[in-house]
């Protein structure tokens, strides 16, 4: 009876501890990730290296081309909700679309082809017209004066391969068509340079965004330890006398596993995108009493553990301080370790 005892104990806390880790994951799919576009972000700092890397004495100008890359409808879907919930689109323009968090090496160099073979628009920016001019006069000194023509034979060669080899894949058919049009002709230099660095790059744009994340976790994990004052010995204790508790977080537990919420997402995967979207409209962008980041965080998997008074949002600022009145190491060590 005592190890069936202490193992209620343990299923309880593990159960309270999942169902915050699960929130707190949400809040960073829902807010930095997607709103933040931290992904887009990172390739476009890793890019804009590789830009200047390849291609010396682009610094000013590699940011520009690379953001105008990204943001290209090949590559990057329209804005949705919740983001243009916040953000509104000014004077009659739609709203920017995101910078796209994904770009094979292929599909970057036929867009960096395709923007210089570009002519100016009117309605484009003094620094897009002059990104392009720039990168025109560099890769015209490496003899590479026809991007549109380079471009037109890399696609008519894609196509010719795949009547070939239809067999291959879309990357490969590509690969082979750049690698051979430009080894074959001018601007043979720039394009080994950019494959010799592209994939080591894209490997340090994901090393960047996974820190980029941890961080982020780490800060939605101390705030939620801070407001809720979450301190696991308190915890352990509560769950250890109080069997009526004890019982309830275990059924809680028993049924949410039958139900599958805690099951992983498929590979390369996140939270439930309809529930994020929902919750975001509910409780992000709408007016109401409903409104706020506790009742969002609730939305997101909280809830059940709020329900079950395994912990609660304070009330007012007093009842907040009050909790701090005895600082536990416990805490301590919560604030230090919950998010690692």
């Amino acid at each position: 009876m005592i190890v069936l005892h202490y193992l209620d104990v343990m299923i309880g806390f593990a159960f309270t501890m999942l169902v915050i880790s699960l929130a707190v994951t949400a809040m960073v799919q829902a807010l930095p990730v997607y709103m933040r576009n931290l992904k887009g972000e990172a390739l476009e700092r890793g890019l804009t290296d590789l830009m200047v890397r390849v291609l010396p004495g682009l610094e000013s100008h590699a940011k520009v081309i690379v953001d105008h890359i990204l943001r290209d409808p090949l590559l990057s879907p329209p804005r949705s909700p919740p983001y243009t919930w916040f953000v509104k689109p000014q004077d009659g323009k739609e709203v920017p679309r995101a910078l796209s968090g994904v770009v094979q090496r292929e599909e970057f160099v036929r867009l960096l082809l395709d923007f210089m073979a570009q002519d100016d628009k009117p309605d484009e920016l003094q620094a897009v017209k002059d990104a392009r001019a720039e990168i025109k006069a560099m890769l015209a000194m490496l003899d590479l004066t026809d991007p549109k023509d380079l471009l037109l034979r890399i696609r008519t060669r894609i196509a010719n391969l795949e009547l070939q080899y239809p067999d291959w894949s879309s990357s490969q058919r590509a690969s082979k068509a750049i690698l051979e049009a430009f080894m074959a002709g001018p601007g043979k230099d720039f394009m080994a340079k950019l494959v010799g660095w592209f994939d080591q790059t894209i490997d340090r744009v994901d090393a960047a965004y996974t820190a980029r994340v941890r961080i982020w976790t780490a800060m939605f994990s101390i705030a939620l330890v801070v407001v809720l004052h979450l301190d696991t010995f308190a915890l352990m204790a509560r769950l250890n006398a109080d069997s009526a508790l004890r019982d309830k977080v275990v059924a809680s537990a028993v049924s949410a596993m039958e139900k599958g919420q805690f099951a992983p997402p498929p590979a390369g995967g996140s939270v439930n995108e309809a529930q994020a979207l929902a919750c975001a409209r509910t409780h992000l962008a709408s007016p109401g009493a409903a409104r706020g980041l506790d009742a969002y965080a609730d939305c997101m998997g909280l809830a059940e553990a709020t329900k079950l008074e395994l912990v609660s949002w304070p009330h007012d600022l007093d009842a907040w301080a009050s909790r701090w009145q005895k600082f536990s190491f416990a805490l301590l060590l919560q604030l230090l370790g919950m998010s690692f």
